[in-house]
């Protein structure tokens, strides 16, 4: 069987996005029950739609079949039953990815949460991980704070106070190794049992708050402000020490020492302190930054959601070239609420009807988007970023898919022949629900001719890895009406794209920007 591979990717992402009719997913079967190539395209594409790692191993407990119709279309069971035993036929075990079962319902992919702990406030700190910012989760290993202060909320549910420099190595939700540095613990009742090792130590908390020193020998200082705290050294002895009490561990050895030879301790309220004079300070470089922007004459549009209230139903447009007003957004139903930082203000898009409306004009031969986006949750099959109007000649979609790849689309003919037509870009996976609550600077550039779109998260590039299309070149390309955080007029009834989280900046430049570009953007308004 001769297989267009245009075709056949357009029935696999229309299979996924549950808008085929019954002709088409008789087409889609076709093409699997005789191309070992098809079941393999579908088997990577579903991959990339569902974000499962890795294809079923061992018994048969893991296999699963081609999925069967979705509601829209009302296929007699025996149909569906072809269609797996099809499949199952030939397909080996190996080969097969986890899907949903015949009953189970095709709802959001939730990848497995692998942090033991987030970083809940930062002063000054400075990591040696740049990607490193508050909110995030971290995962068992090592970290390095070269300066600064931060505070570490444990899953398990003790808060730590790190001053740098320091490495601390995280192993689970209720253990850690201190090897250099300085922190102060906070252990409440319902985290008893905390345990922490340093310099051959072990350190098992009872409920209390406790300081912590680790210097360049094989050396460290404790003392308890409040509570109670077992201390094991290699000789697996324990000992008590309480309130007031401190200890000097000395290669494996407990030793007890006078309190008055133990040093100051970061306290949360420290490090709560200075985040707060950190936040003003780096509000304050972004709005001047926003103001330079704005005078930027490659803007078509720049919105930087200002002193926006309750009241307000205009998002204005900054940018000081251009169209000006005409460009203003309308904003329905989302709700203003904090941003990045406590003194800006965001939209926060939740229900089905909410979104800012635009019309803007215009063709171009080159395009830059980028958003402050929080991303709450990714539980639509696709989530709007910026949607035009269905999806005429030339205009654009930028979303985001279930399984947290970024998604850039454009089509000379718009809905017309799009399997024939529709230039489709999916990125890297970059986004799971660790993530969720943490604002991100996402981005997109497209220009005119092959292969020139890219994908931008925190200022670095990610890799464009499927889509279809792609070999196609892009023409000038249009917005028209569009939406920001969801889609009016959709191609395909019922069709819901609302993005769930917050927007806070939203800029589109006639220009593909250059990474360099974007990286200082990034710079400029990171939390």
């Amino acid at each position: 069987m001769e297989i267009d591979s245009d075709e056949l990717a357009w029935l696999i992402q229309g299979y996924l996005d549950q808008r085929l009719s019954d002709e088409e997913f008789e087409a889609l079967q076709a093409f699997l029950r005789e191309s070992s190539e098809a079941r393999s395209q579908y088997s990577d594409m579903a991959r990339l739609d569902a974000g499962l790692s890795d294809a079923g191993l061992g018994d048969e407990s893991n296999v699963a079949a081609f999925p069967t119709s979705s509601g829209k279309r009302n296929l007699n069971g025996w149909a569906v039953a072809a269609a797996v035993a099809v499949v199952m036929a030939f397909l080996t075990p190996l080969a097969l990815l986890r899907r949903p079962s015949v009953e189970e319902p095709l709802g959001p992919q939730m990848a497995e949460v692998c942090g033991v702990a987030v970083i809940t406030a930062e002063a000054g700190a400075v990591w040696e991980n740049e990607d490193f910012v508050t909110g995030m989760a971290l995962e068992p290993g090592p970290i390095i704070l070269k300066e600064g202060l931060a505070q570490i909320d444990f899953f398990g549910g003790t808060s730590i106070s790190l001053s740098g420099p320091a490495k601390l190595e995280l192993v689970n939700g209720d253990t850690a190794i201190l090897h250099a540095g300085i922190l102060k613990a906070d252990v409440p009742p319902a985290a008893r049992g905390f345990e922490i090792r340093a310099v051959d130590v072990v350190l098992e908390d009872l409920g209390t708050s406790f300081g912590l020193s680790v210097g360049g020998s094989n050396e460290a200082d404790l003392i308890v402000f409040d509570g109670e705290v077992r201390a094991t050294g290699l000789d697996g002895s324990p000992m008590l020490f309480f309130g007031s009490d401190s200890a000097l561990f000395d290669s494996g050895k407990v030793i007890r020492q006078s309190a008055d030879k133990i040093g100051n301790f970061p306290d949360i309220t420290d490090v709560i302190a200075g985040s707060g004079s950190r936040e003003e300070a780096r509000y304050a470089a972004w709005r001047e930054s926003s103001l330079d922007r704005r005078r930027d004459p490659r803007l078509i549009a720049y919105y930087d959601f200002e002193n926006l209230t309750a009241a307000t139903r205009r998002l204005r447009n900054k940018a000081l070239h251009g169209e000006g007003l005409e460009l203003d957004g309308g904003i329905v139903g989302a709700r203003v609420a904090s941003g990045r930082w406590g003194r800006k203000t965001s939209l926060d898009f939740r229900a089905e009807g909410d979104r800012v409306r635009f019309n803007i004009p215009g063709e171009w031969e080159a395009l830059t988007f980028y958003a402050w986006v929080r991303v709450d949750a990714l539980d639509r099959q696709l989530n709007s970023l910026f949607l035009t109007d269905h999806f005429d000649a030339n205009e654009i979609h930028w979303q985001l898919s279930r399984s947290g790849h970024m998604h850039f689309a454009t089509s000379p003919m718009g809905a017309v022949d799009i399997p024939e037509h529709n230039r489709r870009f999916f990125s890297e996976e970059f986004w799971d629900p660790s993530m969720s609550g943490q604002w991100l600077l996402l981005a997109v550039s497209a220009e005119k001719g092959v292969g020139k779109v890219k994908s931008y998260v925190n200022g670095k590039p990610i890799e464009i890895v499927n889509g279809t299309q792609t070999h196609k070149p892009l023409q000038a390309m249009r917005i028209g009406k569009a939406d920001l955080g969801n889609w009016s007029e959709p191609i395909w009834e019922q069709t819901i794209r609302t993005l769930n989280g917050r927007i806070d900046e939203f800029a589109i430049y006639s220009v593909a920007l250059s990474p360099e570009e974007i990286a200082q953007i990034y710079e400029d308004g990171r939390p």
